[in-house]
């Protein structure tokens, strides 16, 4: 749990590099109208320029998500144990639909906060009844 922001900011990282190497002609077609209102050409919404911009917008969250947890765990922050279930169960669900996908990063991210809030809450417990 020591490094787990670090390990969310590394996924949106990782999953940025992907979506630009694979969504740049998308986003060069996006550049060549001129990015504004360029996911909407003749009237018609061009869903590979919503979901490649989406797909980005989710890595920069993940990002900025990991960036404060990190900073919040170094400041001695103990996050909940349902941060760990909700990405885990998310990264299941995501590896039904999408087996061949980074969903499993966030299945190892649950059980690295699962455990290490587990861990933490058992060792705070252990030095309160020493004391």
């Amino acid at each position: 749990m020591k490094y787990s922001g670090y390990y969310l900011l590394f996924t949106g990282v990782i999953h940025n590099i992907i979506g630009l190497l694979l969504g740049w002609p998308v986003l060069m077609d996006m550049h060549r109208d001129v990015w504004f209102a360029s996911t909407i050409v003749n009237g018609e919404m061009q869903f590979d320029r919503e979901a490649i911009i989406w797909f980005l917008n989710a890595g920069c969250f993940w990002i900025m998500f990991g960036w404060t947890l990190q900073k919040a765990i170094n400041q001695g922050f103990t996050p909940p144990r349902s941060l760990g279930w909700g990405f885990a169960i998310i990264g299941v669900i995501n590896v039904i639909i999408l087996p061949v996908s980074g969903a499993y990063l966030f299945i190892i991210q649950g059980g690295i906060l699962i455990y290490g809030v587990s861990n933490r809450k058992r060792l705070d417990a252990k030095v309160h009844q020493k004391t």
